[in-house]
């Protein structure tokens, strides 16, 4: 009965810890990204970076779900806090690409797929294709 009892605290406290974590936050981000709900999924990672300012992964995907809801320039600078934070972040420099030419700057856009290209994040080669003929 006592190790039912320590086992139920233990639970217990991971539960509380959970849902006061970076991580927690991040999850219901992504659960409301997936669901759609752009507002939400921002609110949550919003959430989770004030408990974790380092916590690229947060900001890559508050990035996702701004540009999900065509907030380039805003997107843009998420995925340019995920690079400064790890620059073998290929996704970001991807997101960030799109962001460059849904903006207009399909120069810098391109460089950023090249680079997510050279990290083998193959979505990059089809988005090259797409709009980098140029660029190359």
């Amino acid at each position: 009965m006592k190790s039912v009892l320590i086992i139920l605290l233990m639970l217990a406290g991971f539960s509380a810890f959970s849902q006061n974590s970076s991580f927690a936050w991040y999850f219901e981000g992504n659960k409301q990204l997936y669901r759609k709900n752009y507002d939400a999924a921002i609110e949550a990672y919003n959430k989770a970076i004030e408990m974790d300012e380092n916590a690229d992964y947060a900001y890559f995907n508050r990035g996702n779900a701004k540009f999900e809801q065509k907030q380039y320039k805003s997107a843009r600078l998420d995925y340019n806090k995920t690079i400064l934070m790890n620059d073998e972040y290929a996704e970001a420099y991807f997101g960030r690409g799109r962001c460059k030419i849904f903006m207009g700057d399909i120069e810098g856009g391109c460089k950023d797929l090249k680079i997510a290209k050279k990290m083998e994040f193959r979505p990059a080669i089809y988005e090259m294709n797409e709009h980098c003929e140029k660029h190359r």
